[in-house]
C-alpha cells in the first residue's frame, strides 16, 4: 500500500512539471522581448506622462489666415512684440503716437503723444521701458509703457531710424540714417557715449544671444558691420550681404544671420562665423522688415512694393507663398510662432493674421 502511494505521488509530481513547461513558452512576451531584454509596459488609454509640450508652435506652415484689424490713426511705421509677448507696440509715425494693445483681448491700453514722428522701438528686458527714434528730432524718447509717460530722453545723430537693445538690456544702439552713425547709449546711467562711424547709411541691426556682437546692415552699401560691443563698441569686420540690405534677423541658435535687401528683393543667408555668403533667395518687391519663428524654420518678409508679406521656407530656402496685405511696412511674429501682426501704412492698421500649420 505504502509503495502505491509512492508511486502515485511521483506521478502527481511528474503531472505538475509538464504542465509548467506547457506554460513557460507563454511567458516569453511579458515584460521582455524575444532577445530577453525587457520591454516597457504597455500604456492603457488615460495611463502614462504628458507629450512634452513644447514653448513654441511647429509643423509645416500651409497659409495665413486673417484674425483681426486693429484701428491706429495714421501711418504705422512698425509693429513689435514686447518682451513677455503679452503686448502689441505700434509706431504710429504720422499720428505722433505710441499705442499698445492687448496681444489676447486686441484691447488699446495705451496711447502715447510724442513730440515727434516714432519710426522703431526696442525694449528693456523687463518690457517697461522703450526706447523710440524720433525722425525729425536726433534723439530717442523713453517710454514708460506701464504708465504711457514719457521718462527721459537722448541725444543721437541725424535721423535716427532702428534701434535695437542689448540682451541684458546694457546697451542701446541707434542707426542714424543721415549722420552716417550708430550711436551707442547706456541704459542704466541714460547718457549717450559713443557714435561709431560707418562708411555710408546704417539701418537694420540686431545684438547676438550673448550681447557680445552687434551686426548693423549698411543700408547704402552691401556689408553687414560687426561690432565688438565688450571692447569699445568697434566696428571690427565687414561681412558682404547682397546689395541694399535694410533689415536683419539672427537665427535662434545664433549660427545665421538673414538679411532683406530693399533693391534687388532677395534675403541673404550669412554664416554669422565665417562671414560668407551660403544662399540668396528671391522674394518680392522692396523687401524691408523681416521676422523668423522661434523654431526658426520660416521667415515672413514685407515685400513693400508687391503689397504682400511673403513666407520663406528656410530649409528648403525658398519663398514658398505670398499673403496680399496693403504697403506692408512692419511685421512681427508672436512669441509662439502662431501669429503675424503686419503694419500697413494705408490704409493705416495692423493687421493680425493666424500663421496656419498642417
Amino acid at each position: 500500500m505504502a509503495g502505491l502511494k509512492s508511486i502515485w505521488k511521483y506521478m502527481v509530481i511528474i503531472a505538475a512539471l509538464f504542465s509548467l513547461l506547457l506554460v513557460l513558452p507563454g511567458c516569453e512576451s511579458i515584460g521582455s522581448s524575444k532577445d530577453g531584454a525587457m520591454e516597457p509596459p504597455m500604456e492603457r488609454e488615460g495611463e502614462g506622462a504628458n507629450a512634452e509640450v513644447l514653448p513654441y508652435a511647429t509643423g509645416e506652415v500651409a497659409g495665413l489666415r486673417p484674425l483681426t484689424v486693429l484701428r491706429v490713426e495714421a501711418g504705422p511705421k512698425s509693429v513689435e512684440l514686447m518682451p513677455g509677448g503679452d503686448r502689441i507696440f505700434v509706431n504710429d509715425l504720422y499720428a505722433h503716437k505710441n499705442f499698445v494693445f492687448d496681444a489676447q483681448s486686441y484691447a488699446k491700453l495705451l496711447s502715447v503723444v510724442l513730440p515727434d514722428e516714432p519710426v522703431e522701438a526696442a525694449f528693456s528686458p523687463d518690457g517697461r521701458w522703450a526706447w523710440v527714434s524720433l525722425y525729425n528730432s536726433a534723439r530717442v524718447v523713453i517710454v514708460d509703457t506701464d504708465s504711457g509717460t514719457l521718462a527721459g530722453e537722448v541725444g543721437t545723430g541725424s535721423i535716427p531710424k532702428e534701434v535695437a537693445v542689448s540682451p541684458d538690456g546694457a546697451w542701446v544702439y541707434v542707426a542714424n540714417w543721415d549722420s552716417n552713425t550708430v550711436t551707442v547709449i547706456d541704459a542704466s546711467a541714460r547718457k549717450r557715449v559713443k557714435d561709431i562711424p560707418v562708411y555710408a547709411t546704417p539701418r537694420g541691426m540686431c545684438f547676438t544671444p550673448k550681447g557680445d556682437r552687434a551686426y548693423v546692415c549698411i543700408m547704402g552699401g552691401d556689408t553687414l558691420a560687426e561690432v565688438d560691443v565688450s571692447g569699445g563698441h568697434t566696428v571690427v569686420r565687414q561681412i558682404p550681404c547682397g546689395q541694399n540690405p535694410r533689415h536683419v534677423v539672427l537665427s535662434p541658435d545664433g549660427r545665421t544671420l538673414y538679411v532683406s535687401n530693399n533693391l534687388p528683393g532677395t534675403v541673404t543667408v550669412v554664416n554669422r562665423e565665417a562671414g560668407t555668403i551660403s544662399a540668396t533667395i528671391k522674394v518680392g518687391r522692396a523687401a524691408r522688415t523681416m521676422d523668423i519663428t522661434p523654431d526658426g524654420r520660416y521667415l515672413f518678409v514685407c515685400n513693400y512694393e508687391d503689397g504682400t508679406v511673403g513666407c520663406v521656407d528656410l530649409e528648403a530656402r525658398r519663398e514658398i507663398f505670398t499673403y496680399p496685405t496693403p504697403k506692408p511696412i512692419g511685421l512681427c511674429v508672436d512669441a509662439r510662432g502662431e501669429r503675424l501682426f503686419v503694419s500697413n501704412y494705408s490704409p493705416p492698421q495692423i493687421t493680425v493674421l493666424e500663421i496656419v500649420r498642417e
